[in-house]
């Protein structure tokens, strides 16, 4: 399989990246303002809005496509990251969030979704940090690509790697 220049698994990830790198251009973040939902019509499915809350650190999805909510069963628009979303998992997801924060950077994940009913999942998710007027990050766009992997129940449950912004 075809690895793309950055590593993604599924080509979608790899245009957003592209895309957000030209939006940003010299500012450390592109902003919510500069992604064009017709820009983006076909990504809708696998995108993924988190609302960034600072005093305290939260993050609340605030849309989910209709491709994430087939492949997981559910819809968490307006939900919170936080064990009732995620169980023993949402420490590592939260703290994944936060770093893309704090960082101002991009990452890309490969995860294995033992933490999810549907456990024979795993995910390759791109992870973009959105700033407001302030400079500070707002928000961020992640998009999910999900898939069987045979060899996932045997490697470590998640892989994140920063990418260069």
């Amino acid at each position: 399989m075809d690895m793309g220049q950055n590593g993604f698994r599924d080509p979608r990830l790899e245009w957003l990246y592209g895309y957000w790198l030209e939006k940003k251009g010299d500012r450390r973040a592109a902003s919510r303002c500069d992604l064009a939902p017709f820009e983006v019509k076909p990504l809708l499915p696998i995108l993924n809005l988190i609302d960034v809350r600072h005093e305290p650190l939260g993050f609340r999805h605030r849309l989910v496509g209709t491709e994430i909510v087939e492949r997981l069963g559910r819809d968490a628009t307006g939900c919170w990251v936080g064990s009732a979303l995620y169980g023993p998992a949402w420490t590592s997801i939260f703290d994944g969030l936060r770093a893309v924060t704090e960082e101002v950077r991009p990452y890309r994940r490969i995860a294995h979704l033992d933490w999810h009913v549907r456990q024979w999942l795993s995910m390759e998710s791109l992870e973009l940090p959105l700033i407001g007027e302030d400079g500070e990050v707002n928000m961020i766009v992640r998009a999910a690509s999900y898939f069987t992997d045979p060899h996932s129940a045997t490697r470590e449950r998640c892989i994140a790697t920063p990418l260069a912004a």
